[in-house]
């Protein structure tokens, strides 16, 4: 997989930011994964526009879910980040730390299209 990295133009590597999240369902059963963006965030940024400062949707923010296909009775549909940290190491996926915000920002306001994300995952 490439990696994406920045350089300001000053020549120096900018910071990119990890972030770790992982889906829990009912039961507890955990999954865990992690990318990085490109640039700096930090989790404060994006804590006001989670649902109830603690739960987001990856799928509307650029990610991907982490849920099992087949969904079971215990299945929803929000997740949770375990830590945001910068790194040097090179983004993972291509979206800058700005857009990141931009799009929690988004869908805070929307109400995470949770009506569109229960359709999409069969869940209405």
């Amino acid at each position: 997989m490439h990696g994406y990295s920045q350089i300001s133009n000053k020549g120096c590597v900018v910071m990119n930011t990890r972030i770790e999240f992982f889906y829990r369902d009912a039961c507890n059963f955990k999954i865990f994964d992690e990318v990085v963006i490109l640039g700096a965030l930090h989790h404060e940024s994006i804590r006001p526009y989670m649902e109830q400062k603690e739960f987001f949707i990856p799928s509307v923010v650029g990610l991907h879910d982490l849920q099992p296909i087949p969904l079971t009775v215990h299945d929803h549909v929000w997740h949770e980040i375990e830590s945001i940290s910068l790194t040097e190491d090179e983004a993972t996926i291509h979206i800058e730390a700005r857009d990141f915000l931009f799009m929690f920002v988004k869908a805070h306001a929307n109400g995470w299209h949770i009506g569109d994300v229960f359709k999409s995952k069969g869940m209405l």
